[in-house]
């Protein structure tokens, strides 16, 4: 239940700080504060909440998936890469943290791969 919950106050800390960093940034947030700003949430909420850093990322994922579903059969899909897209970075932030013993070090790791995620995204989106 804290999972939920730490991932509902993440989703909604992310998105009103996104919100505001791409009116001022516009499309470059991308792959730099977006990242830095949804790790940074999804993981110190896990921690303030004393719950699975996993968890709460795929729960931080449901409600992107959520919010991204509203719409057509593209938004559905969108809706599934987000759940699976935040597990996966979940996965990169506990590994190594818990390799590391670091909460900072799988905050970067889970940056990294969510930046890389990103980029790949929007380089094939440019690209058609």
């Amino acid at each position: 239940m804290n999972s939920l919950l730490a991932g509902f106050i993440a989703a909604s800390l992310a998105f009103l700080i996104n919100r505001f960093a791409y009116s001022v940034w516009k499309d470059s947030v991308i792959v730099g504060a977006v990242p830095l700003v949804e790790e940074v949430s999804k993981t110190m909420m896990a921690y303030f909440f004393h719950t699975s850093i996993l968890a709460t990322h795929f729960a931080f994922g449901v409600m992107e998936g959520l919010i991204d579903g509203l719409g057509g059969r593209r938004r559905k899909l969108a809706a599934v890469s987000a759940v699976l897209a935040h597990s996966l970075f979940g996965w990169a932030t506990a590994k190594v943290t818990a390799e590391t013993g670091v909460v900072g070090v799988g905050i970067a790791a889970g940056i990294l791969v969510h930046a890389t995620w990103n980029a790949v995204l929007l380089f094939r989106t440019v690209k058609r």
